[in-house]
């Protein structure tokens, strides 16, 4: 039922139930005066503007009331011709106004039948009391349903507010997954790849039988590695959460990571402290010196790699990763996502990660929290 339908039908309950009140109370005396009932569907009209001007049907009915009375009808009380207005008031959030008027109303009321003579016990003890409570009553009702609306307006936003943020987490949940996951595919997949990219042309260039054989089966072995790690990838995948059975890589991991370049032709200097910073950060710290030196390996016309892990004061790990391809000009970043993923992966962790190129070629540094866990 919409709003208009429901006023209607206020409007014509409140015009049966005075017209009911003024013939029962008028036809003790004798014939009913037809101005009586003109009243009564005034009070009426007025609530089908109760929405709109609540205040002013309150005061209106409360004028029509006084209107009444002066024009000499027979008293029918004070709470039935006011109650609609003050519960439409009330309704509106119009709670004081309503107070002030039920007691305006009420009080002259009650002073008019006590100055006509009626019995005071009857009036103070009963009908001040009855249609006091009446009165209060309509009021609290019509508070009580304005509060419930609003309520259940509240909680109706709350409850798409929180199904917004729900398929917002959801959706950075996702963003979050593919982003992980990328980087894995990236760094790990990515080096394997360029160390059998490497070994091929080794072997394309090599001068006898034996040396071929060698690079190709360098070659077979950074492919496998590229197997295996697609399988861990689509295990993943699989995976109700990142974490996977068994160790992922660390740094003493970094010694064979080493060894592709090594076997290749370059010079690999490994620097790496004595330190256990945890397996998250272990993680981070090999795939920051596999990301750097696939670009040296992709990117540098340097033979020489240096590694450097270290204790970067009492809670922090740093890693520095320089080639000496020398200065390329114009260089910038290295085309692709690592850097970018490796960036993410460090911050994602507190840290810092940086990238650029130096006199003698391309260096790659990284500054890492360990939270007091290094030892």
């Amino acid at each position: 039922m919409d709003r208009r339908r429901s006023d209607i039908l206020l409007a014509v309950g409140v015009v049966i139930a005075l017209s009911v009140v003024v013939t029962s109370d008028q036809g003790r005396g004798g014939a009913v005066d037809p101005l009586a009932y003109l009243w009564a569907a005034g009070l009426g009209a007025l609530m089908l503007l109760r929405r709109r001007h609540p205040v002013l049907v309150l005061v209106l009915t409360a004028l029509g009331f006084l209107t009444y009375h002066a024009a000499g009808f027979p008293a029918i009380g004070v709470a039935l011709p006011t109650a609609a207005a003050l519960y439409s008031a009330a309704e509106m959030g119009h709670v004081r106004a309503a107070a002030v008027v039920a007691g305006a109303t009420l009080g002259f009321a009650t002073t008019y039948r006590l100055l006509a003579g009626q019995d005071m016990a009857f009036v103070l003890g009963y009908e001040l009391v009855s249609h006091g409570a009446l009165m209060a009553a309509v009021i609290v009702l019509g508070h009580s349903v304005r509060t419930g609306r609003a309520l259940r307006l509240r909680t109706a936003q709350v409850t798409r507010l929180l199904e917004r943020q729900g398929a917002l987490d959801a959706d950075a949940r996702v963003r979050e997954d593919r982003m992980f996951l990328a980087r894995e595919l990236h760094d790990s997949i990515g080096h394997s790849l360029s160390v059998a990219s490497l070994y091929t042309s080794v072997a394309r260039e090599a001068a006898d039988d034996g040396e071929r054989q060698q690079a190709l089966e360098l070659a077979r072995t950074g492919i496998s590695d590229s197997l295996a790690q697609l399988r861990r990838t689509v295990a993943l995948l699989r995976a109700s959460s990142r974490t996977l059975d068994g160790a992922g890589p660390g740094l003493a991991d970094l010694p064979h990571l080493a060894a592709g370049p090594a076997a290749a032709g370059y010079r690999v200097n490994l620097d790496v402290a004595d330190i256990s910073p945890g397996p998250e950060i272990e993680a981070a710290v090999f795939r920051i010196v596999q990301e750097a030196v696939t670009n040296t390996l992709r990117h540098s016309t340097g033979t020489t790699i240096e590694v450097s892990v270290a204790c970067d004061g009492p809670e922090r790990v740093s890693v520095v990763v320089a080639d000496d391809g020398g200065p390329v000009a114009g260089a910038g970043a290295p085309d692709g996502h690592g850097l970018s993923g490796l960036a993410e992966r460090v911050s994602d962790l507190g840290g810092t990660l940086s990238a650029g190129p130096t006199p003698s070629g391309w260096v790659v540094r990284a500054d890492i929290p360990t939270e007091g866990e290094t030892s």
